[in-house]
């Protein structure tokens, strides 16, 4: 894991983004985004060497460290209207965006092409 105290400590004494990334072991382009978000936030050396690793890290990259959940297709529920005859997959597939539409959250929309569907992810509407 990316150290990103040492990255600001390693910034403010004057050492280049390139040594900086070679002593940290990441790439100059982590470097520069750890630098960029901290100058955004203002955040500095001096500001953070109190801070936890885990409370930099939730301050410069507040979106990684909530994922969105996604609803999944109740599979026993599927099995179930699968054994009944003219159910098709598409049929409960289409049942399926319709419910799930509704709720909140993010859920499984298909994009029908000519041959076969492709799965996407959309969020619900709001």
């Amino acid at each position: 894991m990316t150290s990103y105290k040492e990255i600001l400590r390693l910034h403010s004494i004057g050492i280049n983004n390139s040594r900086i990334a070679f002593g940290c072991s990441c790439s100059r382009t982590t470097v520069i985004n750890v630098l960029q978000r901290a100058k955004d936030q203002g955040l500095s050396w001096q500001t953070v060497a109190e801070m936890s690793d885990k409370e930099l890290s939730q301050r410069l990259f507040p979106s990684e460290s909530a994922k969105p959940a996604y609803k999944m297709p109740d599979y026993e529920y599927i099995h179930r209207e699968r054994a009944k005859s003219g159910v098709t997959l598409t049929l409960l597939w289409l049942e399926y965006c319709a419910t799930s539409a509704a709720s909140p959250g993010k859920s499984l929309t298909s994009r029908p092409s000519s041959t076969n569907i492709t799965l996407t992810m959309c969020k619900a509407p709001r």
